[in-house]
């Protein structure tokens, strides 16, 4: 009898030693938490806020008369400027934007307008230098601060009251030229010229 018991204790500490040791469970480690990335949005070039209109003294022909002018915004809102919605009006335009006056102008003279283009990838010099062989007449070639920043080329064709007029502005805008060409007559340089000069004055480009 005993000899079963030592035999029944022995085989309890045998079966003790085969059972595996019990393993502690393994802490999930955690992956360090990523830092996001913050994400900073280009710089994209925006026209400057404006007022709809504005008051302007014009000196023209010799007089000083104040007219509200109202605000315009050019193709891809590349510009803007403010012109006399009583003499003139705005168009834009898949090909360029175009000032041109209410009133007809008359019967044999040159057109009368204010036409605006942008170059793409092309500097002021280069468009320059386009511009003076598209034209016959000789072009006086100037760098200007007024009525804007730009190189203009100035150019008439004759001395009649009729003769073609044409001054060009090149200016540099968003890695291109802004071209802006005024048109008219001899006869209305103290006319449609001054005044397109001063709306010209009132020109902000994107920036």
């Amino acid at each position: 009898m005993r000899t079963m018991i030592y035999a029944s204790f022995a085989m309890s500490l045998l079966l003790v030693g085969c059972n595996p040791a019990t393993e502690k469970p393994t802490e999930e480690v955690k992956s360090p938490a990523e830092t996001p990335v913050e994400e900073i949005p280009e710089e994209t070039a925006t026209l400057p806020e404006r007022e709809p209109t504005m008051d302007v003294v014009l000196p023209v022909e010799g007089e000083d008369s104040t007219i509200t002018m109202d605000l315009v915004e050019g193709s891809d809102a590349m510009y803007s400027l403010y012109i006399d919605s009583e003499r003139y009006t705005f168009e834009t335009g898949e090909k360029e934007d175009k000032l041109m006056p209410i009133d007809e102008v008359p019967k044999g003279y040159p057109e009368v307008n204010m036409t605006f283009l942008y170059v793409k990838d092309q500097t002021p010099e280069s468009v320059m230098e386009d511009m003076e062989q598209e034209y016959t007449m000789p072009l006086e070639e100037k760098s200007i601060t007024a009525p804007i920043n730009a190189i203009s080329l100035h150019g008439t064709s004759g001395e009649e009251s009729d003769s073609e007029v044409v001054t060009i502005y090149m200016m540099e805008v968003d890695g291109g030229t802004l071209l802006i060409k005024e048109n008219y007559f001899l006869e209305a340089q103290e006319g449609h010229g001054a005044r397109f000069e001063q709306m010209l004055e009132t020109l902000e480009v994107r920036k």
